[in-house]
């Protein structure tokens, strides 16, 4: 890793916040104050349940030039999806690790239920919201399209790249994985194939999920089995079969756990995530953390941690106040501010039980010893992360939208693009990372594993949602969906004829496969796009 120099650090820093700072006063300013707009304001507006009329700032605003207006929403667009997987990151995923120890479940139970929850609770929330409040399944099938295919066929290209010689994957997992994701590809297909899609063709998604988490599990105990029996020894085969024991790494990362949670005051204390721009050594990151700055600063103060110490414990003091404000916002907008309780405001009497509480948490704990309750408060950072998702998926969505009203882009795109591209991402940042430490086997796995979770958490709980509200959605694939879903039958169809042709070793070659189909993809879909409004 090339180390960043002094003036280095300080360009980025001074670039952070001259793209920050106006995009904050100009975008959620004026959308707030409406100033200079010109009235009367009547433009078409975007479905979703935003906090902001992006699109009237877009078509009214006159203090700036269009251009302009459009690079600042850009700029939105991106800090929203840069602030949607760094949530998962460092205030989700976390979390969910530590309940995973203290509910003492093994690491693949935790791999494809909490974590995968977690990995994957950007697409469902940006999935809920396109369906649920803007009415735009076009958006959400090319999202989930459009990240299958960056996935397989980019992501999956660059891990084959990033492997030193032949790309070796473990057989069982390769097949269980790979076919599970082709016929829950098959599957989506399946239910939009009539135009509708009732509640029963939706809860089937958790039942798929169901049933894969079963075939996990069973193949799990089957490779333990066999890796026991190799070795001969009765004796551990009986202690890994009849005992409910944690893994050994999920044991020492507990045990690392517990000693840092009782670690002696004069220790150094641990950074809070994200808020230290010296710990980032790349400058893209220094410029995603000072751009996320002041959003950190408001997660660390609603989300409580998954560490304890002398600072965790009073941020997790304050964060059930806190994080009052965020879920009114996230689930009620402007009009949650506007209900009362007798003489009182909602939010006020909301925010004195949180002061009450706070109360509790600071009394009740000592500051290096993780308290007994711990695991409640965990589950209060679930709630108030899931805010924090739903909010910025609103947000995300109305500027898609805005976007596609401005410009005449349809919804598919955006989804096969933008939005794909900013949740699939980190797929990329991980995936090529573990493939270069000579992990390609948890790397592979990874690259179907990811969105075959993701595509059945995601519609399952939009679509569920709807159908259970509204009854049957009316779902129509776009031509850009159906090109999308074609280039994806075809790398999955590919991947598993190169993988079981050559042994589980794909040879280096078949990466320039993968980038070929992709290269394809886009640009077949922009192409369609074009015929699309000529």
């Amino acid at each position: 890793m090339v180390s960043v120099g002094k003036r280095e650090r300080v360009a980025v820093s001074f670039l952070g916040v001259l793209l920050l700072v106006p995009t904050v006063i100009f975008v959620l300013g004026f959308t707030s104050t409406r100033w200079t707009y010109v009235e009367p304001c009547d433009v078409p507006g975007s479905d979703a349940e935003a906090l902001f009329d992006y699109m009237s700032f877009f078509s009214c605003a006159e203090v700036l030039p269009q251009a302009l207006k459009a690079v600042l929403l850009l700029v939105w667009l991106i800090l929203l999806i840069s602030l949607l997987a760094s949530t998962a990151d460092f205030f989700f995923v976390p979390q969910l690790e530590q309940l995973a120890l203290d509910l003492r479940l093994t690491e693949d139970v935790a791999g494809v239920t909490l974590l995968a929850l977690g990995n994957g609770m950007p697409d469902v929330m940006t999935a809920t919201s396109s369906v649920n409040k803007a009415g735009d399944f076009s958006l959400t099938m090319g999202e989930f399209f459009g990240a299958a295919n960056f996935i397989v066929s980019l992501v999956l290209a660059c891990v084959i790249l990033c492997s030193s010689g032949s790309t070796i994957v473990e057989p069982v997992a390769f097949i269980r994985d790979s076919v599970s994701f082709a016929l829950v590809f098959c599957y989506m297909i399946f239910v939009t194939w009539d135009r509708s899609i009732t509640q029963g063709e939706s809860i089937m998604f958790f039942i798929i999920y169901g049933l894969y988490v079963a075939v996990v599990m069973v193949s799990t105990h089957w490779r333990l089995r066999r890796s026991l029996q190799a070795r001969s020894d009765v004796r551990e085969l009986e202690v890994a079969l009849e005992t409910t024991e944690l893994s050994p790494s999920l044991e020492n990362c507990f045990n690392l756990m517990e000693s840092d949670s009782e670690a002696a005051p004069g220790e150094e204390e641990d950074r809070l995530e994200g808020l230290d721009t010296r710990a980032v050594e790349s400058l893209f990151g220094q410029l995603q953390c000072i751009m996320e700055l002041p959003f950190t600063v408001l997660r660390h103060l609603t989300i409580p941690a998954a560490k304890w110490n002398r600072n965790r414990r009073l941020l997790a003091a304050v964060c059930p106040a806190c994080a009052i404000p965020v879920g009114l916002l996230a689930f009620g907008g402007w009009d949650a501010f506007h209900v009362t309780w007798g003489p009182l405001p909602e939010w006020l009497c909301l925010m004195l039980i949180g002061a009450s509480l706070a109360v509790i948490v600071f009394l009740g704990s000592a500051p290096d010893i993780r308290p007994c309750w711990h695991t409640l408060l965990l589950l209060v950072s679930m709630a108030s992360t899931m805010s924090w998702f739903n909010l910025l998926a609103n947000e995300c969505v109305a500027v898609l939208e805005t976007f596609g009203i401005k410009f005449g882009i349809s919804s598919s795109i955006l989804g096969i693009t933008v939005l794909a591209w900013g949740n699939s991402v980190g797929d990329l940042v991980a995936d090529t990372a573990l493939a270069r430490q000579g992990k390609s086997k948890m790397a592979v796995a990874g690259c179907f594993g990811s969105p075959l979770l993701s595509d059945l958490l995601g519609l399952g709980v939009a679509l569920t949602s709807y159908t259970t509200t509204n009854g049957s959605l009316k779902a129509h694939l776009s031509t850009q969906n159906k090109i999308a879903a074609g280039f994806l039958a075809l790398s999955l169809a590919s991947s598993i004829f190169t993988f079981v042709n050559f042994r589980f070793a794909c040879p280096r070659w078949y990466a320039y496969v993968l980038l070929a189909q992709y290269s394809a993809f886009m640009v077949g879909s922009v192409l369609a796009e074009g015929l699309h409004h000529s």
